[in-house]
């Protein structure tokens, strides 16, 4: 198991109020959401608090591993590009 990953009751408490939070819709691609995906990842500093967190399908929380987050679902990609 990798010394970043997320288990035990506290984080499964944390996992379903992210879920029941996002209406267990993945955030990314707005799919079945049944993980908790860190914006920030753990690997880069990231914790497990709601506001890094947000609801995510299987496939879309493996594709994307432990890299920063930039878009999700309901940013529009003409406001980053003004950043």
């Amino acid at each position: 198991m990798s010394q970043h990953s997320s288990r035990g009751p506290a984080w499964e408490a944390l996992r379903k109020a992210v879920l029941e939070r996002d209406g267990y819709i993945c955030q990314h691609c707005g799919a079945e959401a049944t993980d908790a995906d860190h914006l920030i990842p753990k690997a880069m500093g990231g914790t497990d608090v709601m506001e890094n967190l947000v609801a995510s399908c299987k496939p879309c929380n493996s594709k994307r591993g432990a890299k920063l987050l930039v878009r999700s679902a309901g940013v529009n990609a003409r406001w980053l590009d003004a950043l």
